[in-house]
């Protein structure tokens, strides 16, 4: 399962919460909060070039079987002066076979919040 398919599901998700219930969903309130996250930097999110300075697996475990991973990176809007932030972000196995320290990435970030981004592309 991508990157993108992944972000649907948790969008669809977030939709079967807000109609179903959290609770019957299995999802705890971490899990909500990053779907709804994920779900709005989908929708008006702006893209941006980074670079993956540190990785470090979070402990926690996702709905969709993938873990929670947070990676220092540092972004660089189109306008304004580049910044570093930690972006917490599920990913699956083989996903974090494929993307290292030191890589170049696309995120998209909040532009109401940019510190509250994700990893698009790698």
């Amino acid at each position: 399962m991508g990157f993108i398919d992944k972000m649907k599901a948790a969008q669809s998700q977030a939709a079967q919460g807000m109609q179903g219930g959290m609770a019957g969903m299995g999802m705890g309130a971490d899990q909500v909060a990053y779907a709804q996250k994920a779900q709005k930097i989908y929708q008006v999110g702006i893209e941006a070039p980074g670079v993956i300075h540190a990785i470090r697996p979070s402990g926690q475990t996702d709905v969709g079987g993938g873990q929670m991973v947070d990676f220092d990176v540092s972004i660089k809007p189109a306008s304004g002066e580049p910044y570093q932030t930690t972006i917490q972000q599920s990913m699956l196995p083989a996903q974090l076979e494929t993307i290292s320290e030191g890589a170049a990435i696309t995120v998209k970030y909040d532009p109401e919040a940019p510190v509250m981004a994700l990893i698009y592309g790698w």
